[in-house]
């Protein structure tokens, strides 16, 4: 009879730790759902600002190959103008 009693007293332990863990799982997911939502508005915030960066990148690559066809052209011309 003793020893039942200590088997329900360990289980009543094991009951109250897995309770807890269901309240700190509880906390824990309402609060990765705050950040998940927190998170997809920053993407959305960026997204303007990604396509703004991609269009300077790409002014950026057109002004330098335009300098090197410039840098080509008028090392020829200069080439041509020196015989």
């Amino acid at each position: 009879m003793k020893e039942i009693e200590k088997i329900n007293q360990k289980l009543d332990k094991i009951d109250q730790r897995i309770d807890s863990i269901d309240k700190h799982l509880a906390v824990y997911n309402s609060e990765l759902k705050f950040h998940i939502k927190r998170t997809d508005m920053l993407e959305q915030e960026l997204k303007p600002i990604k396509s703004s960066l991609i269009k300077a990148q790409g002014a950026l690559c057109f002004i330098g190959i335009l300098a090197t066809v410039i840098s080509v052209a008028v090392a020829f011309m200069g080439a041509l103008g020196g015989k």
